[in-house]
């Protein structure tokens, strides 16, 4: 049954915790959906036994993340867009934002596709990938990467069902991927004898799948389609655009950080990068929730800035600092006591399984300060000011990863570039949660 865009503007009355709670918790199993595809590929590659196979996933995933980034910035932008005009009531106005947007995603993803394709050889060499790890890191690669335009659609798709409200359809959209990706995996994986071949595989299938749920959820439940010609094009292409470029320089920040870890963790092996990569594909899972808080405040946000109602944004955000530092903790005290078990599920050795262990008994805690920059992200990019967003993930990437990073191997091997990684996470959890207070205490203004 079709649903009335004026039954969706929900988030400017009603109880702070409460939505901020559902939004979060049903975002969180939809990105769950999309984190459990590159968690399932690693789990049914790593029952091959071979670790140049998770080692290759995790070199593909880094190349792969830098163009998630593009779709996640636009998705950003599109969320605030719609969020606003809903908050404003002008639904005709979300509606045909939605489209340009749409329109706007094809055209970035395609080109970035179609840019990084014939170059995937170089960028794996770039990342030290050699040998068979990068023979195999180049055929994921080479099935994935023609996809991403349905990622960044799939995204866009995603960010409008939770602009309008709607977190429990945006969930359905992720998780029925995830769902196709899981049933598919092993079927190319092992009965087709296709190894990572088969995994990316079925990863395109899922992202394909997760643009189709969107997009029939978007039509039937909410006919969010309407009839656009150049001049909305024109107009709305300029409102998405400013938003767009700082927040997929934003989310760029972060992948050209992974790469530098991933870098300086090739010299230690294999067994080094399989145990990094482990961990990449294990983090999103065990700490969606922090992931998925940015998201969902975010809506929040701008539907209570696009309604004036600046105490509901102070609500909103001091609600979401506590709810993620009690989840944070509650979370390191699972994987504290599950991590032989988490080490023994992927088959973990050698200094894959000391990375690994090293992550679930101490540095996972610092998942909270990551937590504490995403909620600052959305805070500063739903005010109009993501140009603070974007300083603070760079200053991260660069000042707060690079040095950290590089002594800590020098001095303390692998254990110690990759604790030197979450010390710079938590230096900037901490300024991003501090800017966030001046902010709130001097009305928006940075003094």
């Amino acid at each position: 049954m079709a649903q009335s865009l004026s039954d969706s503007s929900v988030f400017t009355e009603g109880s702070i915790p409460r939505h901020v709670i559902r939004m979060t918790l049903t975002s969180t199993i939809g990105l769950i959906g999309i984190f459990l595809v590159d968690f399932i590929d690693m789990y049914f590659l790593s029952l091959l036994g071979h670790a140049e196979l998770a080692a290759a996933v995790g070199f593909a995933g880094s190349v792969t993340f830098f163009t998630t980034s593009f779709c996640i910035g636009i998705a950003v932008a599109t969320g605030i867009v719609l969020a606003r005009l809903m908050g404003q009531q002008r639904y005709t106005d979300a509606r045909k934002a939605f489209g340009v947007a749409m329109i706007f995603t094809s055209v970035i993803t395609i080109i970035v596709a179609l840019l990084i394709f014939p170059f995937t050889d170089e960028l794996l060499l770039a990342l030290g990938a050699e040998g068979m790890t990068g023979i195999y890191a180049e055929q994921y690669l080479q099935i994935v990467v023609p996809s991403v335009p349905f990622l960044g659609l799939a995204m866009c798709a995603s960010a409008a069902l939770r602009g309008v409200g709607a977190a429990q359809a945006a969930m359905y959209c992720t998780l029925g991927g995830s769902l196709i990706n899981g049933v598919l995996d092993p079927i190319f994986i092992f009965y087709f004898e296709l190894g990572v071949r088969g995994a990316a595989i079925a990863s395109a299938i899922s992202v394909v799948s997760m643009f189709v749920i969107g997009i029939w959820l978007l039509i039937t439940r909410y006919q969010f389609f309407a009839s656009i010609n150049a001049s909305d094009i024109k107009r709305d292409t300029k409102i998405l655009t400013p938003l767009a470029i700082p927040a997929i320089l934003t989310n760029f920040a972060t992948p050209v950080a992974n790469a530098y870890v991933v870098r300086e963790m090739a010299p230690f092996g294999d067994e080094a990068v399989s145990g990094l990569s482990i961990i990449g594909r294990l983090v999103p899972v065990a700490f969606a929730i922090a992931f998925a808080l940015s998201g969902a405040v975010g809506p929040i946000i701008g539907q209570n800035l696009g309604a004036g109602l600046t105490p509901r944004i102070r609500k909103t955000l001091n609600f979401s600092f506590l709810f993620i530092t009690l989840y944070t903790l509650v979370t390191w005290v699972i994987l504290y006591l599950g991590a032989d078990l988490i080490a023994d599920i992927f088959k973990a050795q050698g200094q894959s399984r000391a990375l690994i262990l090293l992550f679930c008994d101490y540095l996972c805690l610092g998942m909270m300060f990551v937590g504490y920059t995403y909620i600052g992200n959305a805070f500063f990019n739903n005010i109009g000011k993501p140009h603070y967003s974007t300083m603070l993930n760079w200053g991260k990437a660069t000042i707060g990863t690079i040095p950290f990073v590089y002594y800590g191997g020098i001095y303390f091997g692998d254990n110690g570039l990759l604790a030197g990684q979450y010390l710079g996470h938590v230096i900037f959890g901490i300024l991003s949660y501090a800017l966030v207070l001046l902010f709130m205490k001097n009305g928006n203004r940075p003094c």
